[in-house]
Order: C-alpha cells, then structure tokens, then sequence
C-alpha cells in the first residue's frame, strides 16, 4: 500500500482579498484564509495573485506575498511570491502571476494563508486563489 494518499478529482479551491498589509511575518497580524484541507489532506497545485480595482486599470506596487501553512497553533511560511510594479492601461494588462506546486500538502486540520508585505496602489488589492485537490 503506498504512503502516499491518491489525489482523486475533489476540487479544493478557495479565493481571498488581500488588502491591508502585514506588520509581522511571524506570526503575521493580516493573514488571510486560502482554504481548509479536506479530511483527508489537501494537494495545493496552484496560488494565483491578480490585482483587481473598481475600475479597469489597476495599479499594483512591488511587494511580496507570503503565503503560510496554519496547523491550528502555528502559521509556518511556505513560500514567497513576488509581486511587480504594474500600471495597467487599455493596452498593459494588470499584474498577475501563477506558481504551481508538486510538493505542497496540507494536513486534516491544516488551513493555507496568505498575506502581503506592502499596499498596493490606490483602489488596488490582490486576489489570491489557492487550487487543489482533496484526498
């Protein structure tokens, strides 16, 4: 039998708003919910970050994002995402990035957060999206 538990096609996705900045990283103080781990565990495949605004053009400021696994008690850091300075426009799509992963499991009981080190410009916030699959 293996050790590993077999990821069928439960989808786990889960979608949050970043828009005040962190004033701690450890533990962080602005930490948002991802998603929860289903009962069996959770295989994050995927984080996306998207600037969004009311209006058209949103205006992102280079900042990290970091994004953490929360085991009840403890916010444990697991990955830095970069975020770049956009200005978006009729012509300059705003700015978005996708990391995917083949190694970031989440426990029963185990939750995925995000957080960001820095505001972004004005009427502008981040949407984190967490992708996975449940065991």
């Amino acid at each position: 039998m293996s050790a590993v538990p077999t990821y069928a096609g439960i989808p786990n996705v889960g979608t949050a708003n970043l828009g005040t900045a962190e004033t701690e990283v450890k533990p962080p103080q602005h930490a948002v919910l991802l998603t929860t781990a289903g009962a069996n565990g959770t295989k994050i495949e995927e984080v996306i970050l998207q600037a969004v605004a009311a209006s058209l053009t949103p205006t992102s400021t280079a900042s990290l994002v970091y994004v953490y696994i929360y085991d009840g008690t403890n916010y444990w850091l697991r990955d830095v995402l970069t975020v770049t300075a956009v200005t978006a426009s009729a012509t300059t799509a705003p700015f978005r990035l996708s990391k995917t992963y083949t190694n970031l499991w989440l426990k029963s009981g185990e939750a995925l957060y995000a957080s960001m080190s820095a505001a972004q410009g004005t009427g502008t916030s981040l949407d984190v999206t967490a992708q996975g699959l449940d065991a």
